[in-house]
């Protein structure tokens, strides 16, 4: 009855709301997700390639309030896979690359026995079977905050054994990005972000575009920041760019990424049968950078594609969605955590298409952390068995769980480990099914040196998902340290 009340009132809401233009839809939307802290940083949206709107929210700087402006420049994270995708398409229009030659024939010091196996395409579309090193158990210690040469980049995981088969299935992988990076720089005898300024954002004037080192200041670049439940926000951790080479390490603005999108309809860069290669669905619905899928036109009842790519590093998030068939795009980029960039996509997609949705309210990890920071771990611990009892229905087990491993996962790295570890303890308790409970269990007794209750935790996330190759790697260690 709950839920048929709700959905009435949705649709009486989206009727209501058609008698506003787009635009004013959109902001309304936009200024509700700003409000209730879930996003900070800028939006532009196309309808039929025409802006309708643009705007930015919340601060660039917010230790000396600079906002957030269309010209502000964000972090792009694994949205950038779209132009080393395409950087390797333009070699293949020149005839030095083709998708279906192994990374052996352009990178003479990768290792044989996988290098020969493995193609450009399959790299491509994450069909490589190269692990991920972002997924390594010691990413974090290790690699993160390590500057690293190309070569160097490549040395830390082509020895490793391939997680399958290449082609045979989808594993998305960073580190399959940073050997097209690799190609791309062999191939051409350039740097990849001197190629990528020559081939990509020269031809499109995208002047404030490009791939930086972490060392480099650039102008109008936003700070990140995590937010940090009982101390506001805080700066991520140090992460050197040179580990996401390829995958990541790009910045732009939404400005420039609209002359992107709208490139992608032009001959500009490539011929259109190559451009058509990025946007053809292969295992698990990516092409060569993006996500496909389709969609039904809830007018018109034709499918329509959409391809989209997000993107997350130290603090920022960021997301592209566009509708080929018609020339819709959303931008979005944030320079914090907390922004729910999918939340506010298909909400914003729902105003061009005509149909209702909802405005956002405050998320139930947020209202346990206002509880926690006020009263302490035992009110929290009874709002959160409220809110279990209240929305569980409506958030759904997974996306409820995922609520609270991001609070415990905060309250973390913010230096509030015992706050950590109860929050996660409470999400074991409600649901004792879920490998992933036990996994953030485990990681938190790790890091908080409790190496028999970490292993106690991560055994019983092995029980409950045996497919977790990250978690054997940690059981392992843990049990050879003396």
């Amino acid at each position: 009855m709950k839920k048929l009340l709700i959905l009435l009132l949705i649709d009486i809401l989206g009727v209501s709301s058609f008698a506003q233009s787009h635009t004013e839809q959109i902001d309304k939307i936009m200024r509700a997700f700003h409000d209730v802290g879930q996003f900070s940083g800028t939006v532009l949206v196309a309808e039929h390639g025409k802006i309708i709107y643009e705007n930015g929210f919340g601060n660039a700087s917010m230790e000396w309030n600079i906002p957030n402006a269309p010209d502000t420049k964000f972090m792009l994270g694994s949205l950038s896979k779209q132009f080393t995708a395409m950087l390797v398409l333009q070699l293949v229009d020149k005839g030095l690359i083709e998708l279906n030659k192994t990374i052996s024939v352009y990178l003479p010091y990768y290792p044989k026995n996988t290098g020969s196996k493995i193609t450009v395409r399959q790299l491509l579309n994450h069909t490589s079977g190269i692990p991920d090193i972002m997924n390594l158990p010691d990413f974090d210690e290790k690699y993160a905050a390590k500057h690293f040469t190309t070569k160097e980049l490549l040395g830390n995981f082509d020895d490793l054994p391939l997680d399958f088969e290449p082609g045979t299935r989808f594993n998305y992988s960073n580190s399959g990005y940073n050997v097209l990076a690799a190609i791309i720089e062999e191939t051409t005898g350039k740097t990849y972000g001197a190629v990528l300024k020559e081939f990509i954002t020269e031809p499109l004037n995208m002047k404030n575009t490009g791939y930086a080192p972490s060392i480099s200041v650039i102008s109008n670049l936003a700070n990140a920041y995590l937010w940090a439940p009982l101390d506001g926000y805080i700066h991520p951790g140090y992460f050197d760019n040179s580990i996401s080479k390829g995958s990541g390490g790009i910045y732009s603005t939404v400005d420039d990424l609209f002359k992107w999108d709208q490139a992608l309809y032009t001959d500009i860069l490539v011929p259109e049968t190559l451009r058509n290669k990025m946007m053809e669905p292969n295992k698990n619905g990516y092409g060569f950078g993006f996500w496909i899928s389709q969609w039904e036109n809830p007018t018109t009842k034709k499918p329509l594609t959409f391809v989209e790519h997000g993107g997350a590093n130290a603090g920022f998030v960021t997301e592209i969605l566009r509708s080929v068939d018609d020339k819709n795009t959303i931008i979005l980029l944030s320079n914090t955590n907390e922004a729910k960039l999918n939340f506010i996509k298909y909400r914003i997609r729902s105003v061009l298409y005509e149909r209702p949705y909802d405005l956002p309210e405050k998320s139930v990890k947020n209202i346990v952390a206002e509880v926690l920071k006020e009263e302490g771990i035992e009110a929290a611990k009874s709002k959160y068995s409220e809110l279990k009892k209240e929305q569980l229905d409506l958030y759904g087990e997974g996306e409820f769980i995922f609520e609270f491993s991001q609070l415990g996962y905060s309250l973390f790295l913010s230096g509030h480990m015992d706050e950590a570890i109860e929050i996660y303890k409470m999400n074991a308790v409600s649901f004792p099914n879920s490998a992933k409970v036990f996994d953030d269990l485990g990681e938190a007794y790790m890091f908080n040196g409790s190496k028999e209750l970490a292993i106690k935790y991560y055994s019983k996330s092995l029980e409950l998902d045996n497919s977790n190759l990250r978690i054997k790697t940690m059981l392992t260690k843990l049990k050879n340290i003396k």
